[in-house]
């Protein structure tokens, strides 16, 4: 008797929420989904202006884009609009800038992390690692814009060597997160101390 009052009683508040949310089950309108409170087809009228990339053609000698924080990966400072598309199987970027070929081409070489299979710390000598093949989804060209807001974004680096930031990802990633005994960590203490 007492397990149907508690079933009779169950299916009734599990019966009345369900009738309240099916009584209140409205669209919601374009204008209330997003911060500018316009319907998501306004922007159907745009066109994106022409843009040109920075840099001339690979091999131009094209000026170094200074990093944007410690470690960022670095922009690509020449045009790559008619490269071929980067697949697995076919990369142009690797015909100038695996290590034994970039010194003769003047260009930069694919550094040592790249080299490596991070998962495992294993040097794959010389190999490119088959989970860096996407050159793309970290360097970027940089496009020659207007911006409608200048970007005032200042990255943090570790020390200055020879002028200019350097990074060693590689070392980065041995040296590791030393343990902090005081049990916090001021990531701004770090940076200034090292």
């Amino acid at each position: 008797m007492k397990k149907s009052v508690i079933s009779v009683v169950t299916a009734l508040v599990l019966g009345t929420t369900w009738l309240s949310g099916a009584a209140q089950n409205k669209d919601i309108a374009d204008e209330s989904l997003g911060l500018s409170k316009v319907s998501v087809d306004a922007d159907t009228g745009l066109v994106e202006k022409p843009y040109t990339y920075k840099g001339a053609a690979p091999g131009a000698g094209n000026k170094r884009i200074p990093r944007a924080y410690d470690n960022a990966p670095p922009m690509i400072p020449h045009d790559i609009s008619e490269l071929p598309i980067i697949t697995q199987e076919e990369n142009a970027c690797t015909s100038c800038h695996m290590p034994e070929v970039a010194p003769s081409v003047g260009a930069v070489s694919i550094p040592k992390s790249h080299l490596t299979n991070l998962r495992k710390m294993e040097d794959l000598k010389g190999e490119l690692y088959q989970g860096r093949w996407n050159c793309t989804q970290c360097h970027a060209p940089q496009a020659e814009l207007d911006p409608a807001v200048m970007n005032k974004f200042k990255g943090a680096y570790r020390k200055k060597i020879g002028g200019e930031y350097k990074t060693n990802l590689i070392k980065t990633l041995r040296d590791g997160v030393m343990e902090d005994k005081t049990g916090s960590f001021d990531l701004n203490k770090d940076l200034l101390e090292d």
